[in-house]
Order: structure tokens, then C-alpha cells, then sequence
């Protein structure tokens, strides 16, 4: 059972990993932590990493699993769930509906 609501998301933020900023793509927030997708091979289970939200909201954590590119942030200390409400959205978009989802809801290549 997740402690905090996760908000799917779909866009690019930056991030900080040994000093070297990147650009990643952000699929869901929580209050606790993201997911994110990546082509960084440094961003290993235990790598500690800055995400930043926006101008004034960088949020240390650190990477707590890794499955080819796509990486699972802890943060370090919990996001206000307003800051977490602004990044998110819940999709309702009917175009996409009917897609082909993994168990965890991505969609699924074909």
C-alpha cells in the first residue's frame, strides 16, 4: 500500500546526478516520490539525484529501483501535496483510453 496519491504527469524536467544536469521526462509524482524515464546509465539503485519542479523547487533524493530506462525517486523529505496537485493531472482523455497498459500502467509498444 503507497503512502501518498501518485498524479501521472508527462513532462520534461530537469534533474542533477553527480553534478551533471540532464533533462529527463517525469511520468507520476507523489508526495514521497517519481518516476522517471532516462538514458543516464549512472542512475543506479542508491544514486543520489536532484529533481527540480520549477524555479524554486528542488527536491533531493535518491533511486530506490531501475528497470531499463525508467528510474523510482525517493525523495529525501515529502513534496506538499499543492506543489504535487500543480504537476499532475489525472488523464481523461478519451483518445488514449483503450491502449495497451503493462500491469503498472504504462502503455505498451507495439
Amino acid at each position: 500500500m503507497r503512502s501518498y496519491n501518485r498524479f501521472d504527469t508527462d513532462q520534461e524536467i530537469e534533474c542533477k546526478v553527480r553534478r551533471q544536469k540532464g533533462i529527463v521526462r517525469l511520468y507520476n509524482l507523489s508526495c514521497g516520490g517519481c518516476m522517471i524515464e532516462s538514458d543516464n546509465a549512472e542512475l543506479d539503485t542508491g544514486t543520489e539525484i536532484m529533481v527540480r519542479l520549477g524555479p524554486k523547487t528542488i527536491i533531493p533524493g535518491r533511486v530506490v529501483w531501475r528497470s531499463e530506462k525508467n528510474a523510482g525517486i525517493k525523495f529525501a523529505t515529502p513534496v506538499h501535496q499543492k506543489v504535487v496537485q500543480h504537476y499532475g493531472y489525472t488523464p481523461n482523455e478519451e483518445f488514449d483510453r483503450y491502449d495497451a497498459r503493462d500491469r503498472f500502467g504504462l502503455p505498451i509498444s507495439v
